[in-house]
């Protein structure tokens, strides 16, 4: 058969490669109780405020959903301090890094991120024949250096990628950092504030990167109801920018891109905020448990103001994760991020990451 000439940048892109579904694990390898800590997701699951909503919607399913998000934006736009035109959703935050790039990115125009971080910037930018380039992140903690990052600047920067708590690292940004690099940017350039994980820092103020929005800057903070929520499976996240941002976003939005179920469930889960202060909790002692359990073991993870830990295990992270997964436990590699001997853990259950410790003990023993 013959097909169309596919696109030159097609060749540059990179799929992405998602965390292994507990499912596959227990049917490859025949195992049961197998316990994923590679993906970031909440083990609490999701709010129970959140299953009755999904429950209430289910006789509903057969209508379309609401195109403009019209409730879950006016409940989020009041929780924020924000306006309803300031908002935009997305079928995860996935999708409102595709509708940015689609929206600013010529073919030629560059992007600036730190590395390592989150694929998907490289992906949105690749897709659109952009140029995406990357600056170290620093030391054995994987600090950021905005001011290297603003000098890194120059006349087809469009967009400038930070995430913080940066994954796969768990580093942050303090506002007061994030102020100053602002101040440095010329004209024409949107920074994308990609605060998934922001629920579980500790380093921010009250407004976390909302203040630049209110203020008609050009900043689009991006955040998801996939991480502390426990909406991972229903695929929902948003982005706040000043209206014309968001306008512009609207513009390429496919219609109906967030389904009913996904916008009733986030809906009520913002109203939880007992299942948030409880997962937050948990992530703190999961924390302190990994990170007590692997300093016994000889290593250090990265500190985090995440929900995981990036830590170097010393040897080959993919015979690491395949001796876990004959045990039973999925972790995420660190090669795909350049960093072959490290691993990067969500924190779990307690029970969940004695587990993971006694499982990598045995695999590094060996």
């Amino acid at each position: 058969m013959s097909k169309p000439e596919k696109r030159s940048c097609i060749d540059l892109i990179k799929p992405y490669v998602p965390g292994k579904p507990v499912e596959e694990v227990e049917r490859e390898l025949g195992l049961k109780n197998v316990i994923k800590l590679a993906s970031n997701e909440n083990p609490l699951g999701p709010s129970p405020l959140a299953l009755q909503a999904l429950q209430e919607l289910l006789p509903r399913l057969h209508y379309y959903p609401d195109g403009n998000c019209f409730y879950l934006k006016q409940s989020l736009a009041e929780k924020l301090a924000l306006q309803p035109q300031q908002l935009v959703f997305g079928n995860g935050s996935d999708e409102i890094l595709s509708l940015i790039t689609r929206t600013y990115i010529n073919p030629g125009d560059e992007s600036l991120a730190v590395s390592p971080t989150f694929s998907e910037y490289e992906f949105a930018m690749r897709m659109m024949g952009g140029i995406p380039r990357a600056i170290p992140l620093r030391g054995k903690y994987f600090e950021f250096n905005l001011d290297e990052l603003a000098a890194a600047v120059n006349e087809r920067t469009r967009l400038i990628f930070i995430c913080s708590p940066n994954n796969p690292t768990g580093s942050a940004v303090d506002k007061e950092r994030l102020d100053r690099f602002l101040q440095q940017l010329p004209a024409g350039v949107l920074v994308v504030l990609d605060q998934a994980y922001y629920e579980y820092a500790d380093c921010y103020g009250s407004d976390a990167g909302l203040e630049y929005v209110r203020a008609g800057l050009p900043v689009i903070v991006l955040r998801t109801f996939s991480k502390i929520y426990g909406l991972a499976g229903l695929r929902i996240g948003y982005g706040a920018a000043p209206a014309e941002v968001i306008a512009d976003l609207n513009r390429v939005r496919e219609p109906f891109n967030v389904n009913s179920a996904a916008q009733a469930a986030a809906q009520a889960a913002l109203e939880d905020e007992e299942h948030v202060r409880q997962s937050r909790a948990l992530a703190a002692e999961g924390q302190a448990q990994l990170r007590e359990g692997l300093m016994k073991l000889g290593l250090e993870p990265v500190p985090s103001q995440a929900n995981f830990c990036f830590v170097d295990v010393k040897v080959d992270s993919r015979k690491v994760f395949q001796k876990l997964l004959q045990r039973g436990v999925i972790v995420r590699t660190g090669d795909i991020f350049g960093y072959p001997t490290y691993i990067r853990v969500t924190f779990g259950t307690a029970e969940q990451n004695r587990r993971f410790l006694e499982a990598l003990e045995e695999v590094l023993k060996r």
